[in-house]
C-alpha cells in the first residue's frame, strides 16, 4: 500500500522533473513587448485602457465570495489570490509594462499553487506550492526567463485533465476548465474580438477568468455539501 507521505513524494517528484524537463528541452522564454498593446486602449473619465481596467472588478465580486465561504487555508489562499488578481490587474493596465506585470501575475501563482493543491487532495503541499509560484515571478524578475512562470501555470492544467474524468461535481470543473481556455483564447485573439463585438479580447479575458474562478468556488461547495451529508449521516 502507498502511504500518504509517499503519494506526496511521488507528486512532488512529477512536478520537479515536469520544471526540469521545461528547463531542458523548451528555449529561453522572454516577455513579448508586443504583450503590453492592446486592441482597446480608450480612455474614459481620465483612466486609460479603461475596459481592461474596471472589467477586473470580476475578480473582485469572486474573491470576496469566495473568501466568505472558505474555511481552509487552500480556499483562503486561492480565493486571496483571485481579490489580489483585481488589484494587481488593474494596476497593470493603468500602465502596462513588464514592471506593473509582476504584480498581475504575482497574485495568478496564488490562485494556481492553491487550485494544484486541491486537485491533488493534498493541504499539506500548500507553502512549497505557493513558495514556488513567488519563486517563478522572482526568477522571472532575475532572469528575463518565464519557463518556470510557464510550469506554475500549465501543470494545475495537466493535472485537471485525468480530474475532469474522476472528480466529484466534475461539471463545476469542466466549466473552470472551458472558461479557463476561453479567456486564454481570448486574450490571444484580443483585436480581432475587439473588431467583432464592443469589448475587446483582454476586457473579455477578465470576465471569462473570474468565471473559471467562480466555477471552482461551485465545485468546493458542491464538496463541502457532500462532505456535510456524509458527517450528519453518521451522525444519525
Amino acid at each position: 500500500m502507498i502511504t500518504v507521505a509517499r503519494q506526496t513524494r511521488i507528486r512532488g517528484s512529477v512536478l520537479v522533473l515536469a520544471a526540469i524537463a521545461v528547463f531542458l528541452f523548451v528555449p529561453r522564454i522572454a516577455q513579448d513587448q508586443g504583450y503590453h498593446s492592446f486592441a482597446d486602449s480608450r480612455s474614459i473619465f481620465g483612466i486609460p485602457n479603461f475596459w481592461n481596467v474596471v472589467s477586473n472588478l470580476a475578480f473582485a465580486v469572486v474573491g470576496i465570495a469566495g473568501l466568505r465561504q472558505s474555511r481552509s487555508a487552500v480556499g483562503r489562499v486561492l480565493f486571496g489570490g483571485v481579490l489580489l488578481t483585481f488589484f494587481g490587474s488593474a494596476y497593470y493596465y493603468l500602465a502596462p509594462g513588464d514592471e506593473r506585470l509582476v504584480w498581475d501575475r504575482l497574485p495568478m501563482t496564488l490562485v494556481f499553487m492553491a487550485f494544484l493543491c486541491w486537485l491533488l487532495d493534498d493541504e499539506r503541499l500548500l507553502w512549497l506550492l505557493v513558495a514556488v509560484g513567488i519563486a517563478s515571478i522572482v526568477w522571472w524578475c532575475i532572469t528575463g526567463d518565464l519557463r518556470l512562470y510557464g510550469v506554475v501555470q500549465f501543470v494545475p492544467l495537466l493535472v485537471l485533465i485525468p480530474a475532469l474524468f474522476t472528480a466529484p461535481h466534475r461539471e463545476a470543473l469542466w466549466a473552470a476548465a472551458v472558461f479557463y481556455v476561453l479567456a486564454k483564447l481570448a486574450e490571444h485573439f484580443d483585436s480581432q474580438i475587439f473588431a467583432l463585438l464592443p469589448l475587446s479580447g483582454h476586457t473579455l479575458k477578465h470576465f471569462l477568468a473570474a468565471a473559471s474562478a467562480y466555477s471552482i468556488l461551485r465545485w468546493r461547495r458542491a464538496d463541502a455539501s457532500l462532505e456535510s451529508t456524509r458527517f450528519e449521516g453518521r451522525k444519525v
